[in-house]
């Protein structure tokens, strides 16, 4: 392997991008996979050889203001000015074949979209892992709630001012009263303007609308590859570009070439490989699970960049785990077009706090209109515990939530022990009839299993703020007493529900510190000064058909 080390790379303002460059040996030009980073370039030096045993050169590039680049790294805000850059630069370079494609995971996934948009004629391939496509609604404000977790150690971690020192130790149960970014930044040593752009971006405004690739999808021309995992926090980016550049991408090309690999993993392990992977939270996913994600992708980038009849086109263009089975099925198209939704509705005798409530769900609508309610106090938050999460937490992916289920604060309920294996595979939703004493306030719901063995296992997460309930730009609040229908997207799923196993469903409106606990005003929460104890009411049955919606396949 050959190198080129700290190549100057230069953008359009000027500022030079320290660059990598690893090449095969032998005589070039090479079929190229640029790579940008915010997380140093040199961590890469192992994935390169990979790429350079495959024969291509493969170029690993510091994001603007990290590391060895110049200028100031805003998440986000140039990469795709820098990406393009970086494009004109490698298909000049004499080692460089003209075939470029993209390639990276996490925020080496998220800087693709934007490179890829501007149509350069020698990209032809994207492969895009854990990566969202909404910023506002994936990424940092999940569907209206201040993702915590997301924001703000992900900030304080990796997108801090230069040349500061290593991150000081903080507590959640400390940032939980904490009412602004600037202490925050305070209390840990770390000083971290793009998280108070976030956090006075309150609602889905030409800030929010500059970054979101979801609006970049259809200036895409080259197929894309997208590989995420069910648990993990950033998954509906992956649905959100397949489907969207497959329905409206810039070329044939772009649409009929987007394929998608979902695996039962959560975001730091996806492609990792071996025995000790097939274990994720609580569950033993199987042999099958030890799934090489690389070698998929690496299949695809062949096909595209070095131009390889490996029967690639030849393959179903979506493959996704089932869990329950643990094996993984090839499918057509996502969501699956067979698949039909099959409702639960909401009933209870009005007790269905806690797990000895009398919450349940029945696949006919109750003709008694009955409520549950609830008292959430900001101070008081549902600790967060398992689902599709990532920062700061023990409990990852498929937990037993039964710890949580000896609170008042939340609603239960779940269905009769099902006589025959239920299998669901699509996207989850829920639709409720709301009330609440409080201007404005979260709900949140999970979609979990209950095992034969008794274990209460979280499959889906999802959450919202009410002031969203009908668009992102005008926010309109509660009315005290006034019932409101909301729906909560759940997330995507494929999962076996076995034999006498019950499908359940949690509902609460906090879970911390995956997302900051409301204070139940219409103050952000980072400037509220004051919290309201909500009283929060789900009403169902006759007249409020409260119900989940699975997607459901034979």
């Amino acid at each position: 392997m050959q190198t080129l080390l700290c190549q100057k790379v230069p953008a359009e303002d000027g500022a030079n991008l320290a660059t990598d460059v690893y090449l095969p040996d032998g005589p070039g030009p090479f079929p190229t996979v640029i790579v940008r980073t915010p997380y140093h370039r040199v961590g890469l030096q192992g994935t390169a050889h990979q790429f350079t045993e495959r024969g291509y050169a493969f170029v690993a590039q510091d994001c603007r203001g990290k590391y060895d680049s110049d200028g100031a790294f805003v998440p986000l805000v140039d990469e795709a000015s820098d990406g393009q850059a970086t494009l004109d630069w490698t298909a000049n370079q004499r080692w460089c074949n003209g075939r470029i494609g993209l390639w990276g995971r996490s925020y080496l996934g998220i800087v693709q979209v934007p490179a890829a948009s501007g149509g350069h004629e020698a990209l032809r391939c994207i492969a895009p892992a854990v990566a969202p496509g909404s910023f506002f609604r994936d990424w940092i404000r999940y569907d209206g709630c201040f993702a915590l977790g997301n924001a703000i150690r992900w900030s304080l971690t990796h997108a801090s001012c230069r040349n500061q020192p290593p991150m000081a130790h903080f507590s959640w149960n400390e940032l939980n009263h904490l009412t602004n970014p600037e202490t925050i930044a305070s209390q840990v040593g770390f000083e971290t303007p793009v998280l108070s752009d976030w956090a006075a971006h309150n609602h889905y405004d030409a800030y929010w609308e500059s970054i979101d690739q979801c609006l970049m999808h259809p200036h895409i021309k080259v197929p894309g590859f997208h590989a995420g995992g069910w648990f993990d926090h950033l998954t509906r980016g992956q649905f959100e570009a397949y489907q969207n550049i497959r329905d409206n991408g810039a070329t044939e090309s772009a649409k009929n070439g987007q394929r998608l690999l979902i695996g039962p993993w959560g975001h730091r392990n996806i492609g990792n490989t071996g025995p000790d992977h097939c274990r994720y939270g609580d569950w033993d996913l199987g042999t099958e699970a030890d799934l090489p994600v690389l070698a998929h992708e690496l299949q695809f980038l062949d096909f595209h960049l070095r131009e390889r009849d490996n029967g690639y086109t030849s393959q179903p263009p979506v493959k996704v785990f089932l869990m329950g089975e643990n094996r993984w099925i090839s499918l057509r198209d996502w969501p699956p077009p067979e698949r039909t939704t099959q409702s639960w509705y909401l009933q209870s005798d009005g007790s269905a706090n806690m797990r000895t409530g009398d919450g349940e769900l029945t696949q006919e609508p109750s003709d008694r209109s009955v409520d549950d309610s609830y008292v959430y106090d900001p101070r008081d938050p549902v600790l967060t515990r398992g689902g599709p999460v990532y920062w700061g937490l023990d409990h990852l992916g498929p937990v037993d939530q039964r710890p949580l289920l000896d609170r008042s604060d939340l609603l239960f309920y779940r269905s009769p022990k099902l006589e025959s294996p239920l299998t669901a595979v699509g996207e989850v939703t829920l639709d409720l009839c709301i009330s609440s004493n409080a201007a404005d306030t979260d709900f949140v719901a999970k979609l979990c299993v209950e095992e034969p063995s008794g274990a209460v296992t979280c499959l889906t997460i999802g959450s919202l703020r009410c002031r969203y309930r009908e668009n992102w730009t005008d926010p309109q609040p509660l009315t005290s007493g006034d019932v409101a229908p909301i729906r909560l997207q759940l997330g995507q799923t494929a999962y076996v529900f076995p034999t006498g196993s019950r499908i359940c469903l949690l509902i609460t409106s906090s879970d911390f510190p995956r997302i900051f606990p409301h204070p139940n005003t219409l103050a952000p929460p980072w400037s509220a000064t004051e919290t309201v104890v909500a009283r929060n009411t789900v009403h169902h049955g006759k007249g409020n058909l409260s119900r989940l919606n699975l997607p459901v396949i034979e």
